[in-house]
């Protein structure tokens, strides 16, 4: 990951940047920051970060500190209202303070809020599939009836260990590529998938739902 290494000397020559990951990268971005040269670092993942949030960092970040105060910010799905309110934030910040956006597609976001990031590329090996809470490698192979008892059991919401949206998104992605690697052509399958994005996206979107979906489809 050595395009995060600019990260590891303060002060840095932007006060926003934009890394585009669908995986979490949280961890190994807030490594190579020089905490000794910070105040504090704030680091968060939110499944949908909402302009309560942006409101929320708005107030920690006016605090002026001595040294650099650093906010790595991760969400998968952010609303309009949410990148106005972040983006007044990155407009006017408190003096000696950086963001660090993750997110997983950059084209979702408001051109105005893009404007305002530097956008850093970072490499991701792709992880094996089997780590995952929901494998497209086991997934692909299984019944329907199979898929439906395990989409069932993963959305439970008595499930501590439901799927998340982040899970929701790894799996889209996961399988967006293994329809690429197998070349399949119709036109139709990929239309589940760019429709079951669609769905995510939106505000109480039901995981059994768009995973019921794809089950039918693919």
């Amino acid at each position: 990951m050595n395009q995060l290494e600019q990260f590891s000397h303060l002060p840095y020559s932007h006060h926003a940047y934009g890394i585009e990951s669908d995986q979490d990268i949280i961890a190994q971005t807030k490594s190579v920051i020089p905490k000794d040269e910070c105040s504090y670092i704030f680091d968060r993942h939110y499944d949908s970060f909402k302009i309560d949030d942006a409101r929320a960092i708005k107030s920690l970040q006016a605090e002026k500190t001595e040294k650099a105060a650093v906010f790595i910010i991760s969400f998968t799905v952010i609303n309009n209202e949410a990148q106005n309110a972040l983006l007044k934030v990155l407009e006017e910040p408190t003096a000696n303070t950086y963001f660090i956006l993750i997110f997983p597609n950059a084209k979702k976001l408001l051109p105005t809020l893009q404007s305002r990031l530097s956008l850093v590329h970072v490499d991701i090996t792709e992880g094996n599939d089997t780590e995952r809470k929901l494998p497209v490698s086991s997934f692909i192979t299984m019944s329907l009836q199979e898929r439906f008892d395990t989409i069932k059991e993963l959305t439970d919401k008595k499930n501590t260990d439901a799927l998340s949206k982040s899970d929701m998104l790894l799996f889209l992605n996961d399988l967006e590529r293994y329809l690429n690697e197998q070349s399949v052509k119709q036109a139709d399958v990929f239309d589940v998938v760019f429709r079951a994005r669609s769905y995510l996206n939106a505000n109480g979107a039901s995981h059994k739902m768009i995973l019921d979906m794809i089950a039918m489809h693919v």
